[in-house]
């Protein structure tokens, strides 16, 4: 029966569930802090230990931004420094600089940068890497220009200064010059190597994820494409199969339905990205990983339009059940983009259809 076919997905979503903490232990937290750019107004990060990709832009050539933590003595440190733009095609190449108190000797900064009183500057130039390193979860690219691992030689607060100009200014006016600016100089800071996710955190990577792909370049409708497209020539094939009486049963497969639709939509999206992805950094072996998340967003769609399309309509305690902890399981899947988890616990909470019994 329809109802043991769709209730015996549910021991296998509990499995794929269970390893989402696994795969994302390659991954980091996100952050998107606000303006910065001074030690007083400087981003603190809570635990500089659990790792945090913290995305964010210089938006002025002459000002760096900052971010503190508090460190003990022996204490381990590791940072790293990405863009999503080659370095060598758009110009932009920034650095950072550890500030550590009670260091007596260190670095030279730019002028425009502030040093508290205390304090000594230990300067990490960037480079160029020459080429885009692959991220299986999002999916999506990057290139590492700076990285550092060290320990605390003191104990107090630290901070982390990101600065860095474009290339070849003598090329631009100064207006092309600015745009050019606002528009390159994006990077992110890597903090911290344990990695570690809230249950908050790994509901909102749906969220985050869009953020990243603003910060990568891409059209935010353009990245919502995908699930659009899914959607609209779904809902047009439900349309024409209601014009031969073959429509979803009842509000509740109707809801089911589109929930549906937004799974599959999630994994054509993924797939979308990761082909995106290969135009930057070319195939690449992870790609399994992202292909993984593609078959969970793609089983999660098919299960739950199995469900909206076939003719039982009663919508009994073990049917509520199972579109619940599908549309949750969804949730921290990264599937559906919300959409699909409302719907889906919508479905299973509205009455039953009347006119038929199992």
């Amino acid at each position: 029966m329809l109802k043991t076919r769709f209730v015996g997905f549910v021991p296998i979503f509990i499995a794929l569930l269970v390893l989402v903490p696994v795969g994302t232990a390659f991954a980091h937290s996100p952050v998107f802090p606000g303006e910065n750019h001074s030690p007083e107004t400087a981003y603190h990060i809570d635990d500089p230990a659990k790792s945090w990709a913290i995305y964010d832009e210089l938006d002025h050539p002459d000002l760096g931004e900052y971010y503190e933590f508090s460190m003990s003595r022996g204490e381990k440190i590791q940072l790293a420094l990405l863009t999503p733009e080659s370095p060598a095609e758009g110009g932009f190449l920034p650095s950072f600089a550890l500030l550590v108190p009670e260091m007596t000797q260190g670095d030279e900064v730019p002028d425009y940068i502030e040093v508290p009183a205390g304090y000594g500057a230990t300067v990490v130039e960037g480079r160029d890497p020459g080429g885009a390193t692959y991220e299986a979860f999002s999916p999506g690219w990057y290139y590492e220009v700076a990285g550092m691992t060290t320990n605390a030689t003191a104990d107090g607060i630290y901070y982390v200064v990101v600065f860095g100009t474009t290339q070849n200014e003598d090329d631009h006016t100064n207006e092309d010059h600015e745009n050019h600016d606002h528009e390159a100089a994006r990077y992110g800071l890597v903090v911290g190597y344990l990695e570690s996710f809230t249950p908050i955190e790994l509901m909102m990577v749906q969220y985050s994820v869009q953020r990243v792909y603003a910060w990568e370049g891409q059209n935010q409708f353009v990245a919502l494409l995908p699930i659009i497209l899914v959607l609209v020539i779904g809902g047009i094939i439900l349309y024409l199969r209601s014009r031969k009486g073959r429509a979803p049963k009842g509000i509740s497969k109707w809801l089911a339905s589109f929930a549906g639709l937004a799974f599959l939509g999630s994994g054509v999206s993924i797939l979308y990205q990761m082909f995106l992805t290969f135009s930057v950094t070319g195939f690449h072996g992870e790609a399994t990983v992202t292909l993984i998340f593609f078959v969970f967003s793609a089983i999660l769609g098919v299960v739950t339009l199995l469900y909206a399309v076939r003719d039982k309509p009663m919508l009994t305690t073990r049917r509520r059940i199972g579109l619940v902890i599908t549309g949750l399981i969804a949730l921290f899947l990264w599937s559906g983009l919300y959409l699909g988890t409302a719907l889906a616990i919508a479905a299973a909470l509205v009455p039953s259809h009347p006119v038929a019994k199992d």
